[in-house]
């Protein structure tokens, strides 16, 4: 009866055992090294997602940043635009402010220099004329005139047909006495019936005397006021710079003076001032 050597397969299994405890001794670092590799990319995995997000929220808050600014730059463009039209407002406002002052000045002016009644320059307009004519005169080597009217009867008009038709035929009086002058010259009405003729420049006495035949001509035709035909007529004098007079007062005063002469040599006449007239006046 032959032994049965049963240590051949115990050797085998002993080898197999040792085998696989060798595998399991060689498999289990590269396993842990591949699970850490595994957890170490989950974690930069999970790293990415985090800067995503964070990346995600910068760029959120960099648009609603975007859209702030926006806002309070379309909210100052709205209230730069709100002040420009106040602005603009208020630049209109000041100059039609200024513009109405500027026109109330005008019209102070005009009622300070103005007749009421004809619009013609009243006398402290034609004294400050006739000084600065006398002044321009003076150093061009001329002549200043001036013509002092008085209407005839003018009152006799007055009392028949009262003080509103006496008006008219002032104002009638003066569109006729303008269109007979030139643009240089002035027309004043010194009160009541009373107007001045300033004639600057002039080189002689003709020039003056002729003026006054102009006057007088103009004068003759009648005026139709309010359906009557009104026939007025002047007395006039004329006193020249320097020949008669070296002021501006001494001038209209000689005038005046010359007017009186015509008026009481029969009226609807010119008369030139002469030293004797003042002679004559005192001794009446």
């Amino acid at each position: 009866m032959s032994n049965i050597d049963r240590t051949g397969p115990k050797g085998a299994t002993g080898r197999k055992r040792e085998a696989n405890e060798s595998d399991r001794a060689t498999s289990t670092p590269a396993m842990l090294a591949a699970r850490e590799a595994a957890v170490l990319a989950r974690e930069q995995a999970a790293d990415l997602r985090e800067e995503a997000a964070d990346l995600r929220d910068q760029v959120a808050d960099q648009r609603e940043e975007v859209i702030r600014t926006a806002e309070r730059r379309a909210h100052g463009d709205t209230q730069l635009l709100e002040a420009n039209e106040h602005l603009v407002v208020a630049a209109i406002r000041s100059q039609t402010m200024a513009e109405v002052a500027k026109h109330a000045a005008v019209q102070m002016s005009l009622k300070a220099e103005r007749d009421f009644l004809t619009g013609l320059p009243n006398r402290a307009l034609l004294a400050d004329r006739l000084a600065q004519s006398i002044t321009l005169a003076r150093r061009h080597g001329k002549r200043v005139a001036l013509l002092y009217l008085d209407l005839d009867n003018f009152k006799d008009i007055n009392d028949s047909l009262g003080h509103s038709v006496g008006d008219q035929v002032l104002q009638s009086t003066a569109k006729r006495l303008e269109g007979c002058v030139r643009h240089s010259d002035t027309v004043s009405r010194q009160g009541g019936d009373e107007f001045v003729v300033l004639l600057s420049e002039v080189e002689a006495m003709q020039d003056a005397a002729g003026a006054a035949e102009k006057l007088v001509k103009a004068m003759a035709e009648p005026h139709l006021i309010v359906g009557h035909r009104l026939t007025v007529t002047l007395s006039i004098g004329i006193s020249l710079y320097p020949d008669d007079a070296m002021d501006a007062d001494a001038v209209l005063r000689n005038a005046d003076t010359a007017m009186y002469h015509a008026k009481r040599n029969g009226r609807n006449s010119y008369k030139r001032f002469t030293p004797e007239m003042n002679a004559h006046l005192v001794a009446t």
